[in-house]
């Protein structure tokens, strides 16, 4: 985790652990050591522990006090070399040319040129010019067995004169290239820049990159005792290499549904009207994972068009007719086709005249001339630019409720640089209908003749975007899928269809007294977040079986009939944020039933009471009967999550466990959900925790000698800090929760209130305020004055339990120190919002 504070570079010291000065004679001059102080200082190897706990609680559940523990992290007390870097021919690793994706390793050796066995300090970053992405260092004793070098890097063990350690570099080639440039990459950082063998370190100090020697301790077998006398020496070496990319135009087209009118005819369907609004953007960064160079988009020859042309084209969905004639962005051309749907929308043929009746049109779209070679009439490629358009369409003559609309927008054009077709459909945010998640995609079908996982044709059917009748023939609709939330999320092969339909029922399902609430996108992902209980001592990583959280959610019939509502769990939007195991008991008054989640669908487990005259069963679920039109009534949802359940505080996790629950109207008495009947989902979320402890901790120098290695950053990694050194403690705290959403409303949000961080170094696991075997009679480390920075309030604790309240003070006993800290937060830490409690410890 990268911390917002600075961190201090310092120069390398050599840790002299005694209290008197010494004299080593060595190549006919003395090298005298400084006195660092008078007491018997903490033993080398001393392990000194800290964690921060913490309560808070939900206000939504008041006077019940939820827990939070921070990862542990750890400082020992440390002890405080010839050197020659060679750089070898970097080696494409598929043996070809090397170009855009390829994975080139940087070879190095390494060599002990000294008089004595040394060992020398690896790190994990090399510096690197260029358009690559350098993966993880590894390093090698035999040349043949690779071992990736830790995080933090590591020291080798001893090794004798003129023996070796070999360590490579993978790099990546980036997407963006373009021939002749080149990729540097260099091992190790010296002052002056790539000297090979023996440059001082001291004064050119760079933690994170350096390659250095680090003397064996006295009595290591081979080991001459006492210091070398050049100190510590490092080196550096470079290589390089030239690449070449590979282009491809990354056009992704979006749909969302805008206003739907019903023209204040609630019974009559035949003048309603809906809004759609389409993006397009060409990306300029590569999310594919396949190391495309993003090109700009260029026009393709389309049927009926002059020239070359971009298109946007969007099927006129069944049941409707375009209304109005849209208006085009500047540089496009409003397009129209009467060609029958059967035929691809890049196959039809086109007219930028309108016809007469526009009921004859069967596909609308946009076109944007472009010229070969021209990039000035080229769609640049931008991530933060889109170009809009806007179409509206009505219902047809004859059509009645209820009426399922769903279709798809297309864009079609070319990379100019190979000329490959692009094509892509709506219904997710993957550009160039490539199918999978961010950066790792692959293209669709049968796209990619040449296997480098970048389209280079077109389908062999290309998809006609039109969606027949989902009521009288659901195949189409269940075979192209469905973005769901109608927000570009969808998943699956190519595009998913918006899909909307129009009835004389209607319903909302939102929070408790909320069921018209709106979500970040709708008011199909409104939402109540609640947490669990998690019991103390529960650290990062940790697993428990969670209390059960019930919520209470509200219907709200906004149709102009009566209407009986049935309510089933449905699988969220990412079906493995959700834990397997999980169970959902929906209670409407007296009857309810329970759903089992597999990690793909829900199955009914059981269930009490009636719906429609029958009792509840997998085929029947449960019902609010006869619920008047513009009338409200709520249920309850009870999640209970599995035993194996994380924290959702989490790194790399910080969410909540989602349940939809879908409202319906079931049309046709099957007893599930279906395309074509009206419905609404509201989400019921489940934290385990929601307020985030990260500990961090680095080393100052303070009075003792330089920092080393890496210990100077902020991080969560064990430290080894000397006498008179400074340990800075680091807590960082976070509201992982969801906010409530820029253009959403009345969603139940957790603010994390009454909070209390407690630093207590009398408490198992910490030990950083008591004297560590072996004892001396002085505490391992001392409060340093003025160190505490916190919001809120700050108690400070005395004594060899802590228990003593004093003011600010700082000594070398339990009783003249600080050895336990509390923050008490003022105000509440809402979604979110984040802090930090800091506090120095300085090593006696």
């Amino acid at each position: 985790m990268k911390s917002r504070y600075p961190t201090h570079k310092t120069k390398n010291g050599k840790l002299y652990n005694t209290v008197v000065a010494t004299v080593l004679l060595a190549n006919g001059f003395f090298l005298v050591s400084p006195v660092l102080a008078q007491t018997t200082p903490t033993a080398a190897g001393t392990s000194i522990d800290n964690q921060a706990t913490a309560t808070y609680e939900d206000p939504n559940n008041p006077n019940i006090p939820i827990n939070a523990t921070s990862n542990t992290v750890t400082i020992s007390i440390a002890e405080v070399a010839g050197i020659l870097v060679q750089a070898g021919t970097p080696v494409d690793n598929n043996g070809g040319t090397i170009q855009t994706g390829d994975l080139i390793y940087f070879p190095f050796t390494i060599t002990n040129i000294g008089n004595d066995p040394t060992r020398f300090q690896i790190p994990t970053q090399a510096g690197i010019t260029g358009p690559g992405t350098q993966g993880t260092l590894q390093y090698s004793t035999d040349g043949t067995t690779w071992t990736d070098v830790p995080t933090g890097g590591f020291t080798t063990a001893s090794i004798p004169v003129n023996g070796t350690i070999q360590v490579r570099v993978p790099v990546t080639v980036n997407s963006g290239v373009t021939p002749g440039q080149t990729i540097k990459v260099t091992l190790g950082e010296t002052n002056p820049a790539e000297t090979n063998s023996n440059s001082p370190r001291a004064g050119s100090i760079n933690d994170a990159r350096d390659i250095y020697t680090v003397d064996n301790a006295d009595g290591t077998q081979g080991e001459v005792t006492g210091v070398p006398a050049n100190g510590v020496v490092e080196g550096s070496a470079a290589a390089t290499i030239t690449i070449a990319p590979k282009y491809y135009s990354l056009a992704t087209i979006l749909k969302t549904r805008g206003t739907y009118s019903n023209s204040n005819t609630p019974t009559d369907i035949t003048d309603d009207t809906i809004n759609y609004s389409l993006s397009l953007q060409v990306r300029s960064t590569d999310n594919t994972g396949q190391n495309i160079t993003p090109s700009a988009l260029a026009g393709s020859v389309i049927p009926g068009l002059t020239g070359t042309n971009i298109l946007v084209s969007d099927a006129i969905p069944f049941g409707t007719q375009l209304a109005a004639i849209p208006t085009a962005p500047t540089g496009w051309t409003v397009v129209y086709s009467t060609t029958p749907v059967t035929t691809s929308a890049n196959a039809a043929t086109w007219t930028t005249t309108a016809p007469a009746d526009l009921s004859t049109v069967t596909r609308i779209g946009f076109a944007k001339t472009t010229v070969d070679g021209n990039t000035s009439t080229y769609l640049a490629a931008a991530d933060a630019q889109s170009t809009n358009f806007s179409i509206q369409v009505k219902v047809k003559t004859g059509q009645t409720a209820p009426l399922t609309i769903a279709n798809i927008a297309q864009v079609f054009g070319k990379t100019p640089e190979t000329n490959a077709p692009v094509f892509d459909e709506s219904g997710d945010i993957n550009p160039s209908n490539f199918d999978g998640t961010p950066n790792n995609m692959t293209p669709s079908r049968n796209v990619d003749t040449d296997g480098d996982n970048v389209p280079d044709k077109l389908p062999d059917v290309v998809p006609d975007g039109y969606i027949t009748d989902p009521k009288t023939d659901p195949t189409d609709l269940n075979n192209t899928g469905t973005d769901t939330n109608g927000n570009n999320t969808g998943s699956g092969t190519d595009g998913e269809a918006n899909v909307f339909t129009i009835s004389l029922n209607s319903l909302v399902n939102g929070p408790n007294g909320f069921p018209d609430a709106v979500g970040p996108n709708n008011n199909n992902d409104d939402f109540t977040n609640k947490s669990s209980n998690v019991p103390a001592g529960l650290t990062p990583g940790s697993t428990f079986n969670p209390n059960a959280v019930t919520f209470t959610n509200t219907i709200l019939n906004t149709g102009s009939l009566v209407a009986n509502i049935s309510l089933l769990p449905t699988p969220p939007a990412t079906p493995s944020h959700l834990p397997n195991g999980t169970t959902v008991t929906i209670t409407v008054g007296s009857s309810s039933a329970t759903y089992t989640y597999n990690g793909t669908v829900f199955t009914f487990t059981s269930g009490t009471g009636f719906a429609a005259g029958n009792p509840i069963s997998a085929t029947n679920p449960l019902q609010i009967s006869a619920l008047a039109t513009n009338t409200q009534s709520s249920y309850t949802v009870t999640v209970d999550l599995p035993a194996g359940t994380p924290l959702s505080t989490d790194p790399g996790l910080e969410r909540g466990f989602p349940v939809p629950i879908t409202a319906f109207i079931d049309a046709n008495g099957d007893g599930v959900s279906n395309n074509n009947e009206v419905a609404n989902i509201t989400i019921d979320r489940v934290y385990t925790g929601f307020l985030q402890l990260i500990k961090q901790s680095r080393i100052l120098q303070g009075t003792g000698p330089a920092v080393q290695g890496t210990d100077g950053t902020l991080s969560t990694t064990p430290k080894k800090p000397a006498p008179g050194n400074i340990v800075e403690y680091v807590i960082q705290y976070k509201n992982i929760s969801e906010p409530q959403p820029a253009n959403g409303n009345n969603n139940v949000i957790l603010n994390a209130t009454k909070v209390v961080i407690t630093e207590d170094g009398t408490l198992a696991p910490n030990n950083w305020a008591v004297d560590n075997a072996p004892t001396n009679n002085v505490i391992d480390t001392s409060h340093v004055l003025g160190s505490v920075q916190a919001a809120g309030t700050i108690q400070f604790f005395g004594g060899t339990l802590a228990n003593t309240v004093g003011s600010e003070q700082s000594g070398t006993t339990a009783a003249t120190d600080i050895t336990k800290y509390v923050n008490t937060l003022s105000a509440p830490v809402t979604p979110g919002q984040t802090g930090t409690f800091i506090f120095q410890r300085k090593v006696n």
